[in-house]
């Protein structure tokens, strides 16, 4: 019996360029989260710094040509905290391996898959798209400490997955099911 030896891959190139690309993780970056201050009526306005680990999701061509002045960025979350955190809300089926699958085959619309790497090191995570951020552009390439250190880039064809699977989140629309009904047909009569 012969042993075939499996390539995989990688879905990350390694940067420390200055510049910022679609698919570039940003390792704990703070934001802003808005606080609507319900006791006053709704009308206060209050913000929250948060760090999160997360991705950028703006077209580079928009980033390179300075057609943007903020990035749209989705959180990254570490799968094995996510599975934590959803168990806690007694959400079992997070455990599952046809969860797993989901992920796999991009059919959860609010999530996708990140491949874990070694070095720089990732766990399998998944970019949230119910959590969504903009940032001041100007803020991210001004951060030194952020910009100076080595950060993974997706490759494509990954890059191109996850814009595709954001555009999936964005564009799927809720129809009405009416054609219950058809589980009974059975064909033409004959």
């Amino acid at each position: 019996m012969s042993s075939r030896k499996i390539s995989t891959m990688t879905w990350y190139d390694v940067v420390t360029t200055r510049s910022l690309e679609q698919g570039d993780l940003l390792p704990a970056v703070s934001v802003l989260l808005p606080i609507l201050a319900v006791e006053s009526g709704g009308s206060d306005l209050t913000a929250e710094v948060v760090t999160l680990d997360a991705i950028v999701l703006t077209q580079t061509c928009d980033i390179e040509q300075r057609k943007v002045s903020d990035l749209l960025v989705g959180a990254v979350i570490d799968w094995d905290e996510m599975v934590d955190a959803e168990t806690l809300r007694g959400n079992q089926t997070i455990k599952s391996k046809a969860m797993r699958q989901k992920l796999i085959e991009g059919s959860l619309p609010s999530m996708s898959l990140l491949h874990r790497n070694d070095d720089p090191p990732l766990n399998w995570s998944v970019v949230n798209f119910k959590q969504l951020f903009s940032i001041p552009l100007q803020s991210i390439e001004s951060n030194s400490v952020l910009m100076d250190q080595p950060r993974l880039r997706l490759r494509s064809p990954y890059k191109e997955h996850l814009a595709q699977a954001l555009a999936r989140f964005f564009m799927r629309v809720g129809l009405p099911h009416t054609a219950e009904q058809f589980k009974e047909y059975t064909g033409r009569a004959s």
